[in-house]
């Protein structure tokens, strides 16, 4: 196998695209904080944390992939995953899961402050022991422990510069917690995928509940993670046009869920769906311009 075959296999594993937007909130929320503070850039600092970051959380999704390979295997989304097409073994899978997540956590307790440290290892801890391993088959509200853990490495990039625990890494890690049902309940709510939880087993919302309690939820974690932002852009002064600039995003997010959930329409949910991620990334960015330019 080539090299080009081994990376594109590999970033398969981590899910590229997750791993680098959980960093990305990492790195926004130490910039963001180094701004606040007024304070130089410490670059050392900051590469130990996106490194234990990213060997962390890429470790995490891959151990992930190897407790639901017989779920993937299953869902019509998820086949062709590495495991379940058979382009890896369980083994290796497992060794590689281990050893990126010993590595970053080991990393952070090595190089960070030790706040920043277990809170890089409670990521682990609630996204593979809590949510995979011990909710996820057996209830819908498995998807809090796991926002939790997708919250995490945002309060570990504030807490890397304070060595502290404070309300704005809080609410960081709120506005990603309530982000989530945004994110995993519309790809549920999608006919091909609620058919493949139903099929797997899985008690995802849409599965176990009605449609109009999903889109209900939805639209409770946009704006509950609208307002947490906002509160982070409030405590830290933020800019007053980024502000409104953010206003403006929470107004149209939360237009689209209401709707959908008055009228619900697959192709508003996907729409949902895949401007999500998108609303994340805008969200840390313009809190960070907004502190720069306060």
């Amino acid at each position: 196998m080539d090299l080009k075959k081994v990376l594109s296999l590999f970033g398969e594993l981590i899910k590229a695209r997750q791993t680098i937007l959980l960093l990305y909130t990492g790195v926004l929320s130490y910039l963001i904080t180094v701004f606040g503070l007024v304070m130089e850039i410490n670059w050392f600092n900051l590469l130990h944390l996106a490194i234990s970051l990213y060997l962390a959380v890429s470790g995490t999704t891959v151990l992930n992939m190897y407790i639901d390979r017989d779920i993937d295997a299953i869902m019509e989304r998820t086949k062709d995953r590495p495991l379940p097409s058979g382009k890896v073994t369980t083994s290796t899978v497992l060794i590689v899961g281990i050893v990126l997540t010993v590595s970053g956590v080991v990393l952070a307790f090595l190089t960070l402050n030790l706040v920043t440290a277990i809170i890089i290892f409670l990521g682990f801890f609630f996204d593979v022991v809590v949510y995979s391993i011990l909710l996820k088959r057996r209830t819908k509200y498995s998807i809090i422990f796991g926002g939790i853990a997708g919250g995490l490495p945002a309060w570990a990039g504030r807490t890397a510069i304070l060595g502290s625990l404070d309300w704005v890494g809080f609410l960081f890690l709120i506005f990603i917690l309530a982000w989530i049902p945004v994110h995993i309940l519309t790809i549920a709510l999608i006919p091909k995928n609620f058919k493949g939880y139903k099929d797997a087993g899985i008690p995802m919302w849409p599965v176990v509940s009605s449609e109009k309690q999903t889109m209900r939820v939805i639209a409770i974690g946009a704006f509950l993670s609208s307002v947490a932002l906002y509160e982070v852009a409030q405590i830290l002064d933020v800019n007053a046009i980024v502000r409104i600039i953010w206003g403006v995003c929470c107004v149209i997010i939360i237009i689209l869920v209401v709707k959908n959930l008055i009228k619900p329409s697959n192709k508003l949910t996907f729409l949902i769906f895949k401007i999500a991620s998108l609303y994340m990334i805008i969200g840390f960015l313009l809190v960070l311009i907004g502190v720069i330019l306060q």
